[in-house]
């Protein structure tokens, strides 16, 4: 079968963009709760339980995508600076992968 992800986690780049117009419209706890701002808006599609060919369009390429993140726990300048050191190092580490 098919996989959203493969063993290290990376989405199928192939389908990415239809994974995203499903995500942003029919997931309720996902992109609308996140409070996210996705640039341009991901394509509209809504799962209908007659669709059997769940053709669901490709958004367009992302040009800008802000996600925000809560915190805890963050009590001195130590913890701040290794939070602020592994999140680049994320991003990094995605950034090489395309």
């Amino acid at each position: 079968g098919h996989r959203l992800v493969d063993k290290e986690g990376i989405i199928n780049p192939k389908a990415f963009y239809n994974y995203l117009s499903a995500w942003a419209t029919n997931d309720a706890l996902a992109y609308g709760a996140s409070q996210g701002n996705l640039k341009p808006q991901p394509q509209r599609w809504i799962h209908s339980p007659e669709d059997v060919n769940l053709e669901i369009k490709k958004s367009s390429p992302l040009i800008y995508t802000q996600l925000p993140f809560y915190l805890s726990g963050l009590s001195d300048t130590d913890s701040i600076k290794n939070l602020i050191m592994s999140v680049r190092e994320l991003c990094l580490k995605y950034e090489a992968k395309g």
